[in-house]
């Protein structure tokens, strides 16, 4: 098949982030857009400017579309492919949107970062797209599993993160410990206290060991909007603490920060793996627990596991060589190009029934419609009157 178009379609910082890396690495397809769709996650221009940093479009205006706009340029345009980059309840609809097109184009989707443990859910909200990306070896197994039990049979395309670097073996930094970086997940720790363990930790050793810069790396700051709701905020707990230790908050492009001599820690953030690219060291906080609810289990056996203890004496550790081809370093090379150039005639795009019934979707679409202003507004006043 031959492909002289791609647009791909995201709704919220990290879903942006994954849409235009990947449109980077479709190099073959001559003409690649980007486009926000106005949905309640939809980021701000400063989260957009920083989910795009390194890319090509980088430095440019990204449009964004309702999901009536984005109806009317698709017929309008016609792109072979659509990168369906949101969020499941956007993706849902715009599956929907895709069948009632005039003509057939190539349908893929997926998730942007890591997927484990893959679930039913995140494929019946995708049901009826024709390419689903994965990530890993140990993703694609998964997903396979999770599509038998779904009912739904797209095909897996194993394509490195596309925010990771294209060589399997980095090199192990040795320069000395200079700079630790904690990335926060929105989820996870749930609670505000175990969040306001992870600051003093940081601040302790921030206080221990000045040669070091401890630098906590938000992915958005109070009242900004993410893939997930974060309902504690590291920069208003932090501020509660009233400590004068040097921790510095920032937001922005995580790449910068992640020069030799950078240790990164976490929960269960995308991030690590980031890091891990660079060759840098790294911490998983093992102290709330180790599995599925909090999207740490593909940690497991990785080496990188420790505890609010090793990041007070600033331990950090290197992933194990096993665990790091079969999570997301493996040495094979993108399988999305070859998938998508070696696609058929392609059958009417058959949306699956509406995930948790037409009442459920009704809502979820009523939400789509909404500007995400007002509808946090409308949250913030529901909350005020204790409402839900």
């Amino acid at each position: 098949m031959t492909l002289g178009s791609v647009l791909a379609v995201a709704d919220s910082d990290s879903y942006v982030k994954w849409a235009a890396a990947t449109l980077d690495r479709l190099g073959s397809i001559p003409r690649r857009e980007l486009v926000v769709l106005r949905t309640p996650v939809r980021p701000d221009d400063a989260q957009t400017t920083a989910a795009v940093a390194g890319t090509a479009w980088d430095g440019r205006v990204v449009d964004d579309h309702s999901l009536l706009g984005l109806a009317a340029r698709l017929r309008r345009t016609r792109p072979d492919v659509v990168l369906v980059a949101t969020t499941g309840p956007a993706a849902e609809a715009l599956v929907r949107v895709i069948a009632g097109l005039p003509y057939r184009p190539v349908v893929v989707s997926g998730l942007p970062g890591m997927s484990i443990p893959a679930t039913e859910r995140a494929l019946r909200f995708r049901a009826g797209v024709d390419v689903f990306v994965v990530h890993s070896r140990r993703e694609r197994d998964a997903f396979a599993l999770a599509a038998r039990a779904a009912g739904v049979d797209p095909v897996l395309a194993v394509n490195r993160l596309a925010f990771l670097s294209s060589a399997a073996d980095t090199p192990a930094d040795e320069a000395p410990l200079a700079r630790v970086v904690f990335a926060p997940q929105a989820k996870f720790p749930t609670s505000p206290d175990e969040r306001r363990a992870v600051l003093r930790s940081l601040a302790a050793l921030a206080r221990a060991r000045p040669d070091l810069e401890v630098v906590v790396k938000l992915r958005a700051v109070a009242g900004q909007v993410q893939t997930h709701e974060e309902p504690y905020p590291y920069d208003v707990l932090w501020r509660g603490l009233r400590d004068d230790a040097p921790v510095t908050l920032v937001t922005g492009p995580l790449a910068a920060h992640l020069t030799p001599g950078t240790a990164l820690v976490t929960v269960s953030s995308t991030a690590l793996l980031e890091a891990l690219a660079a060759g840098l060291r790294g911490l998983v906080l093992a102290d709330f627990g180790v599995g599925d609810d909090n999207l740490t289990t593909v940690y497991e056996g990785s080496g990188l596991l420790g505890t609010l203890r090793d990041l007070g004496a600033g331990r950090f550790f290197a992933p194990t060589p096993q665990w790091r081809a079969e999570n997301y370093f493996h040495p094979e090379p993108d399988e999305l190009p070859g998938v998508l150039a070696s696609l058929g005639t392609l059958p009417p795009v058959r949306p699956g029934p509406p995930v948790g019934g037409r009442r459920a979707q009704a809502r979820r679409y009523a939400r789509l419609a909404l500007p995400g202003l007002a509808l946090r507004g409308a949250r913030r006043r529901s909350r005020s009157q204790g409402g839900h």
